[in-house]
């Protein structure tokens, strides 16, 4: 690794996580290490586009670049999940005047301009008279007025006028679907994460708990070498309705906005998008924001002044991390959409607001053994008290180090780990910087002899800092949890 480079490694310091989606536009090697020294901590691979040819070495180039710069990298799979599209429309679009009749009937080509076909066979089925069909994003709404299962066929309202084109998505909203969560596209997709050992798996459309259960049960059946955390897309109103239920159950959440902004009044989209971050701070679950957050660098050198607020209020929010979706899969400057997303971060962090040190019922199920619970709280408390500049932590599952960021403590935090897929999976923490040491373990010394001169390349310490440690007794021949204060030489 050149200095340049190393400088570059060391300097990421920004307490919000950066998600960049990879396409056509940042498949290069060159493109990827430049999107990680502008501070990307997670790639995420879209099964919706691509071969798992193609697939297979992008994650060969990402493990390739991890081990070169010496810094984890996660990888998200997202599965594609039961998308709902248009068939082939006669002459390819339509134009749906509002008041106009449309059908919806099975197959999936029509051959009149007033017949819709899609590639959910059963909507027909489940459909009611009264449910709204939303097509093209949203803009051409329909209700149905009149259904003939038996005939295969359900007759629509257009009541939001607008044109629609072959293969666009199609929304059901409050419409209880019959498919199931993971489809058999979905299910191959996910062997193949699970044979490249991906760190998360992104689980489209979630309704309710058991679509999350159900994940958790098939990625066990494969008996796989890592078992990667779940991200539950939060992108229909029924996964809405049964938040809390689902929050029970999953390892992370995305706040998906661009089918959440269908499904759903899409003035409401600001207040979900906060009570949704809310419960999972409280919960101390990492939370990814996400769709159109700097969309117009697509084709644009700077962003919007309204997306640099939107991007900045997410932080503020609570949000673990921040996703780019086409602005680096096919933008033609995706380093650029990155830096700046960094950019806009780094100003907002400073205002979030640190979490209570007292505890809630909610959280108790993913909170550390009690000792560690305390150490912890002490820790931020200390660092906070001595004006400290590092706190650095052994972690053996992670959960140490989540504990800390929950507390969204205005120290950055060091995480050492000798476990690579600890290391990859705190890639998601707010606030924490993974590092794999497979010595940090034997004692106090030994990981301040690394932490030390991290610090000072980074320029985070300088002699006369504190640095706050939050180790274990081990390293004392005892089995208890210990925190240190250390003054930089």
């Amino acid at each position: 690794m050149s200095s340049k480079d190393s400088a570059s490694v060391t300097s990421k310091m920004a307490k919000t996580r950066i998600i960049a989606t990879l396409g056509p536009a940042s498949e290069s090697l060159d493109i990827l290490r430049s999107l990680v020294l502008e501070g990307v901590d997670v790639f995420r691979l879209n099964f919706a586009h691509g071969t798992h040819t193609w697939l297979s070495e992008l994650v060969r180039k990402i493990r390739q670049i991890s081990a070169e710069l010496e810094r984890p990298i996660g990888i998200l799979g997202d599965l594609s999940g039961p998308k709902i599209r248009l068939g082939e429309l006669a002459g390819g679009e339509t134009l749906c005047a509002e008041g106009a009749l449309f059908r919806f009937i099975r197959g999936t080509e029509s051959q009149q301009s007033t017949d819709l076909t899609c590639t959910y066979e059963p909507l027909i089925d489940d459909v009611r008279p009264g449910d709204r069909i939303l097509l093209a994003d949203g803009t051409v709404a329909m209700q149905v007025v009149d259904k003939d299962a038996t005939a295969g066929w359900v007759q629509c309202q257009v009541t939001q006028a607008g044109r629609i084109r072959s293969r666009q998505g199609v929304n059901l909203p409050g419409v209880a679907l019959s498919t199931p969560s993971v489809t058999e596209k979905d299910r191959k997709d996910l062997e193949w994460a699970l044979q490249h050992q991906l760190d998360f798996i992104g689980l489209s459309f979630v309704r309710h708990a058991d679509d999350i259960c159900g994940l958790q049960q098939l990625i066990a059946s494969y008996r796989p070498r890592s078992t990667p955390l779940i991200v539950a897309k939060i992108e229909k109103t029924e996964a809405i309705d049964h938040l809390d239920a689902i929050l029970q159950v999953t390892d992370a959440v995305m706040v998906a906005r661009g089918d959440l902004g269908v499904e759903a009044e899409i003035s409401r989209v600001p207040i979900l998008q906060k009570h949704i971050i809310r419960r999972c701070n409280l919960l101390r679950i990492p939370v990814i924001t996400a769709t159109q957050m700097l969309d117009s660098m697509q084709t644009n050198d700077l962003p919007t002044r309204a997306e640099v607020t939107d991007v900045a209020n997410a932080v503020l929010d609570g949000t673990d991390a921040v996703m780019l979706s086409g602005e680096t899969a096919i933008g033609h400057n995706p380093v650029q959409c990155v830096r700046m997303m960094d950019r806009i971060a780094r100003e907002a962090e400073p205002l979030v607001t640190g979490m209570t040190l007292s505890a809630t019922p909610d959280e108790e199920s993913r909170r550390a053994r009690p000792i560690t619970e305390a150490v912890t709280r002490g820790a931020i408390a200390a660092a906070d008290y001595l004006g400290a500049d590092l706190i650095v932590v052994t972690t053996v599952t992670g959960r140490t180090a989540l504990a800390l960021s929950r507390m969204r403590g205005k120290v950055p935090i060091l995480a050492f780990t000798d476990r690579e897929e600890v290391a990859r999976r705190m890639c998601l923490y707010w606030g924490v910087t993974p590092i794999l040491n497979r010595a940090v373990q034997q004692s106090a010394d030994v990981l301040l002899q690394v932490a030390i001169p991290w610090g000072k390349r980074n320029g985070t310490l300088s002699p006369g800092s504190k640095v706050i440690i939050v180790g274990h007794t081990a390293w004392l021949g005892e089995t208890h949890d210990l925190m240190m204060v250390h003054v930089v030489d």
